[in-house]
């Protein structure tokens, strides 16, 4: 039987930070909200994909996202192209998951492969390359969970489902063999319930392309403005 700590996220002020962040850097697995749905994860590591793995009864290699409290931490934490730092500017924080080349320094579990096709030369057929990949959020967090932007670090992470199942949009729909894997539970009440839009930007160095592999909240005419869009012109976080 795991010991349960529980914390009402809307009830935190920024004086608990500390506390939070030190209940989530040593929880074993954590049960929280994002702008999309409710998550589980922790501090990046083997053990943290491991019980994500064991709590959602899949694959040890399928990779897990990893989702940053700011952008801020995203772009201190993982070195990435001018370009990309552009795009992480226009996009985030916001219900998307943007793939990006994978970093030599991040955790295996975090590490995933997209499949491109490159046109050939001059009497040369195209070729299929797999890259690799991290898939990063920061969300924009819900105003009762607006406390989780102060985290220091980011966390390895999925949907607080079972593998194949629908993905919650509340504590009460998190299901209860998931939950009870959790030694910490982060309630910020109901939130949006649609996934994050997954856009790979692994080749944007290379030729400046973009895909949607999973929509989402936000569909290609949306991105395709945003990335266009002056960047004083965006929404403020």
């Amino acid at each position: 039987m795991i010991d349960q700590q529980r914390m009402d996220l809307a009830s935190l002020t920024p004086a608990d930070s500390l506390g939070l962040t030190a209940a989530i850097a040593t929880a074993r697995l954590a049960c929280f909200p994002t702008d999309t749905v409710y998550g589980i994860g922790g501090a990046p590591g083997d053990a943290t994909a491991a019980a994500i793995a064991a709590a959602k009864g899949r694959a040890d290699d399928k990779p897990l996202q990893t989702i940053f409290p700011s952008r801020e931490v995203l772009l201190r934490t993982v070195a990435i192209s001018p370009g990309l730092r552009d795009v992480a500017y226009r996009l985030l924080p916001g219900p998307v998951t943007l793939l990006i080349p994978f970093p030599d320094d991040f955790p295996a579990a975090a590490r995933g492969e997209v499949a491109h096709t490159f046109k050939g030369g001059f009497g040369r057929r195209a070729q299929t390359e797999s890259v690799a990949s991290l898939g990063v959020r920061v969300p924009r967090w819900p105003r009762a969970a607006r406390v989780l932007e102060t985290l220091p670090f980011p966390l390895l992470a999925s949907s607080a489902n079972p593998s194949g199942g629908e993905a919650p949009r509340s504590l009460d729909e998190v299901a209860a063999s998931v939950l009870a894997r959790c030694d910490l539970v982060l309630d910020g009440g109901a939130v949006d319930g649609r996934a994050s839009t997954v856009v790979d930007f692994t080749c944007f160095d290379r030729d400046r392309s973009w895909r949607i592999l999973r929509p989402g909240v936000w569909d290609e005419a949306e991105i395709a403005e945003m990335l266009a869009r002056k960047r004083e012109d965006l929404p403020k976080p």
